[in-house]
């Protein structure tokens, strides 16, 4: 599978702890059994691979290492009177999700981390949402550069 099937699998992980859940191997099991299922065409894999295992698992342990970091980060650079507590979580694992690959995942470009994070919100969320996870991140993108 793809290492945007991954991210998914890594989002809805994600999206799972942040509402209670284990997000354990059983439920990285079937996460990958229903993403498996929706893309058949793709292949009939229903176990993820050990890389994607290893990305799965560094993007859990990574976001919960430096969650205050990335939550400081999109909280800053959110417009209006967004604040945390004001964000779904849905919208919050996939910020998160693409946050830490920005700031800690030298194999993930930002572009492509911003990319994946609107095609996750495109199908997971809510059409606002998408331009508001586009401008987070996006000046995320901005102040990382004017950094270097």
């Amino acid at each position: 599978m793809a290492r945007s099937i991954a991210r998914q699998a890594a989002m809805q992980l994600l999206y799972e702890r942040l509402s209670g859940g284990d997000a354990d191997d059983e439920s990285l099991k079937l996460v990958y059994e229903q993403l498996s299922a929706d893309q058949a065409a793709e292949g009939d894999v229903k176990e993820p691979s050990k890389s994607e295992r290893t990305y799965i698992s560094e993007v859990l342990s990574g976001v919960e290492e430096h969650r205050q970091e990335l939550d400081d980060s999109i909280e800053s650079h959110s417009t209006g009177s967004w604040t945390l507590e004001r964000v779904p979580h849905v919208d919050l694992s996939i910020l998160r999700l693409a946050a830490y690959e920005m700031l800690h995942r030298d194999d993930v470009p930002d572009n492509v981390a911003i990319s994946e994070a609107l095609e996750l919100s495109n199908r997971y969320s809510e059409p606002k949402s998408t331009r508001y996870i586009n401008g987070v991140l996006g000046a995320m993108e901005r102040e990382k550069n004017e950094d270097k």
